[in-house]
């Protein structure tokens, strides 16, 4: 069986993911984590992730990974910093 869980996150500055062609407006999004069992003879899982976009009254599931999603989150964190010290 599949485990689902759900997480918000706020982006201060238009962001980019792999893949993206454009920069996505800052805003908070919906993060959707989905964990679906491997066939070995122990308990383990794979992990899927997609972030919920919304942008001009559409949303949009954007697959991603924890590591993209993190690195993202960061250079956010960095650009509020570097904003701050100007």
């Amino acid at each position: 069986m599949n485990r689902t869980s759900s997480r918000s996150v706020t982006f201060h500055c238009p962001f980019l993911l792999p893949g993206m062609e454009k920069p996505h407006a800052p805003g908070s999004f919906e993060v959707q984590t989905e964990d679906e069992p491997i066939d070995v003879s122990w308990e383990a899982y794979h992990r899927r992730m997609t972030i919920m976009l919304t942008s001009g009254g559409m949303t949009e599931a954007w697959p991603t990974t924890e590591e993209d999603l993190e690195a993202a989150l960061a250079a956010d964190r960095q650009a509020i910093g570097d904003g701050a010290r100007s």
